[in-house]
């Protein structure tokens, strides 16, 4: 198992050019599948998610090639395929792949989907937008299959799942008809999947609120797509300028929603303001305990953003509470933080912070892609050396994560 290795202390300064959007790029990527010819992609992140991803495309015959943030793609051959547990099990975006392919191919298999240990995060409501579309589908122990036309019609969600929302719309975008989706997320990656279907021909209305309207096409062309930073990967060097007394200027954020972030920010005492296309943050010596952070889905404060938020107020003057609403089992930094010497106590889906004026290093491990990133956070505020184990969760989301933060000013390096 890789690690991240740390040495504290530093204070981070600098400018950063933000990388393009994981939660972005990952359903793009499956929408792909819908535009019979070539596409373009620019501003890709090159994470392990994404390398992931298109090993999974592979096998359903979709050619590609990735360099220096440009994808290119290949769908003029693509075909159904029943992607098995040694796939499906890689990345988490590879459950859209169930949506795309069934919206091309009128037929999709594909295990049950991994990625991160958060929560349950059962497809249920995946299945029943798909039969509310017409899909014929069979659930396995081993997975679902789905045959059938996909024919518009009204799709309603009891609740805003991101990742149900976006398998309404790629299912829904070469549908017979005009559906509706009721109750949709509104993130701003599911404004950027509907963004992407329409330059490649699609008709959809409505993305960003929760009722989106989508007007089924006979089919999707190639296109040229330019991808937006990635709202979580700012939140977090925002915040490691904020652990370590610094200042950061992140550059290419002009596009991207960070109100709910920031907001929160500002209220731990970090002066922070937008100038241009770049978002500046000067952190206090000490940063203020807030008492109520309660994570929703958007608009309210982001789920992604919690463990990175926890680590902060882990060191924060004051007493904080942080509750989380999305998914049951993300708080599994908490012991890690204790660890290093954070006076945290949990109670059902909140956790207690008692801030410490000062972390100690430690070998923690990480449980998934943003408590590894948290424990990052930590490390670099700590005293001495912290040792972050399960490298390849962080890598999934952050692109280069030790490289950037040592443009800032940061020791540290991946090691075997």
């Amino acid at each position: 198992m890789s690690y991240v290795k740390i040495e504290g202390g530093n204070k981070l300064e600098g400018e950063l050019f933000l990388q393009g959007s994981k939660n972005a790029v990952l359903p793009i990527l499956a929408a792909s599948i819908l535009c019979r010819g070539k596409v373009m992609l620019h501003h890709c992140p090159d994470i392990s998610d994404v390398r992931n991803l298109l090993y999974t495309l592979s096998f359903s015959g979709v050619k590609s090639t990735f360099k220096e943030g440009l994808l290119e793609l290949d769908t003029t051959d693509a075909k159904p395929y029943r992607f098995g547990p040694e796939l499906a099990g890689k990345t988490r975006g590879g459950v859209l792949l169930l949506g795309a392919c069934w919206g091309r191919f009128h037929e999709a298999g594909m295990a049950y989907p991994g990625g991160c240990v958060i929560g349950a995060r059962p497809i249920d409501l995946h299945c029943r937008v798909f039969r509310q579309l017409g899909a014929i589908l069979t659930e396995e122990s081993e997975g679902v299959m789905l045959r059938g036309c996909p024919a518009g019609g009204r799709v309603m969600l009891s609740y805003p799942s991101v990742g149900a929302t976006e398998n309404a719309v790629l299912a829904a975008v070469c549908a017979t008809g005009t559906t509706v989706i009721c109750g949709a997320a509104r993130e701003p990656e599911i404004t950027e999947l509907c963004r992407f279907l329409n330059s490649a021909g699609g008709r959809i209305r409505g993305m960003g609120t929760s009722r989106i309207v989508i007007e089924g096409v006979n089919g999707l062309y190639g296109t040229e797509y330019t991808v937006s930073g990635d709202r979580i990967v700012a939140g977090t060097y925002l915040a490691a300028a904020a652990v370590t007394a610094g200042e950061v200027c992140l550059c290419g954020t002009g596009q991207v929603c960070l109100n709910g972030i920031l907001e929160c920010f500002r209220k731990m005492g970090n002066r922070v303001y937008r100038e241009g296309d770049s978002v500046i943050l000067r952190a206090p010596k000490r940063l203020r305990a807030v008492p109520g952070i309660v994570t929703a889905p958007y608009p309210a404060f982001p789920t992604d953003m919690q463990s990175q938020t926890v680590a902060m107020l882990a060191m924060a003057e004051g007493e904080s509470c942080v509750t989380e609403t999305v998914f049951e089992s993300r708080f599994g930094v908490v012991p890690e933080l204790q660890r290093m010497g954070a006076d945290i106590k949990r109670i059902g889906r909140s956790v207690f912070i008692r801030g410490t004026e000062h972390l100690h290093g430690a070998t923690v491990t990480a449980t998934d892609l943003r408590s590894g990133a948290a424990l990052v956070l930590a490390g670099l505020a700590a005293e001495g050396e912290t040792c972050v184990a399960g490298y390849e969760y962080i890598a999934r989301g952050y692109e280069d994560i030790c490289g950037t933060l040592g443009r800032l000013g940061a020791m540290t390096v991946v090691a075997e």
